[in-house]
C-alpha cells in the first residue's frame, strides 16, 4: 500500500476535499473520493489487477495514484463536479448485480488515462491534417440509414499540458432525426510524434452522452492529435481535433 493524495480544491466559493488513496494488494483498487461539508459527493474507483499479473511495480501504481488524484482536482477547478457525480451513479450502476444474459454486450466503465508501454510516439504522417474532420463506418447515402455519429458538446482548442473533460454524444440514424445510443464504448486516445499514446474510454448513459476525462501530455515540438472513437455492432465513428503545442 502506497502513501495517497489529500488536497483542498475551492471552486465557485465551496471547498471541496479530494481524497485518493490505494486499498492495498489484497483489494487493488485506487480509490478517489470527493467531500463537500462531510458529505461524499463523488467517488472513482480504479482497479489495478493488471498490475499484479504483469508483474507488481510501486512505480507504475504511484503514478497512476498521481494521475487519477490530478485529473479528479482539474475537473473540480473546471466546474465539472455534476458531470463527477454522474460518473459515480454510473460507475455504480454498473457494479450491481445483473441477470446473466449471454447475448449482453461487455460493460465498458469509465477509465482514467492510461499511457500504453507498449506503443512508441506516433509518425507524423499518421496524425490527421490541421483541421476537424468525422468519418463513418457507412458512406454518406441512403444506404447509410443507420450509421453511428458522433459529436463533440463543447468544441474548444486543445493544448499541450492539459486536463480535459470531453462530452461526447453518440447517436445513430439519418442526419435530420438521429437517435441517442446509450452503453456506447467510446475510446479517445491522444497521439503525438514526441510522447506514447495516451488512452481513455468511457461509456455513454441513456442520452447518448460519455463523460470522458483526457490527460494531455506537455510537449513543445512535433504534431498531435486527439482521436475520439465508437465502435458497436459493426458500425463505427470517428472524430479526430488537433492539440496544440505549448
Amino acid at each position: 500500500m502506497i502513501t495517497g493524495f489529500n488536497t483542498d480544491v475551492e471552486h465557485s466559493g465551496v471547498v471541496y476535499h479530494v481524497q485518493t488513496e490505494d486499498k492495498g494488494l489484497d483489494s487493488p483498487l485506487i480509490l478517489s473520493l470527493v467531500y463537500s461539508g462531510g458529505a461524499i459527493l463523488a467517488s472513482k474507483r480504479s482497479p489495478y489487477n493488471d498490475l499484479i499479473v504483469e508483474g507488481f511495480d510501486e512505480a507504475i501504481l504511484a503514478e497512476r495514484l498521481q494521475r487519477q488524484h490530478r485529473l479528479i482536482c482539474a475537473a473540480i477547478q473546471a466546474g465539472r463536479i455534476e458531470d463527477l457525480k454522474r460518473m459515480t451513479q454510473r460507475s455504480a450502476a454498473t457494479r450491481a448485480p445483473r441477470p446473466i444474459i449471454s447475448e449482453e454486450r461487455p460493460q465498458v466503465s469509465p477509465t482514467q488515462p492510461e499511457i500504453s508501454q507498449a506503443q512508441p510516439p506516433v509518425d507524423a504522417q499518421s496524425l490527421p491534417e490541421a483541421h476537424p474532420t468525422d468519418t463513418t463506418g457507412f458512406p454518406h447515402t441512403e444506404a447509410a440509414q443507420d450509421a453511428l455519429h458522433l459529436d463533440l458538446l463543447e468544441e474548444r482548442e486543445l493544448r499541450s499540458g492539459e486536463y480535459v473533460t470531453l462530452r461526447v454524444r453518440v447517436s445513430h440514424g439519418p442526419m435530420g432525426s438521429k437517435v441517442a445510443v446509450h452503453d456506447a464504448p467510446v475510446t479517445v486516445k491522444v497521439l503525438g510524434t514526441t510522447f506514447k499514446p495516451v488512452i481513455s474510454s468511457a461509456t455513454t448513459d441513456r442520452d447518448g452522452v460519455a463523460l470522458v476525462f483526457v490527460s494531455i501530455p506537455k510537449f513543445n515540438a512535433g504534431r498531435a492529435a486527439l482521436l475520439i472513437r465508437v465502435e458497436m455492432d459493426g458500425r463505427e465513428a470517428e472524430l479526430r481535433r488537433i492539440i496544440h503545442s505549448a
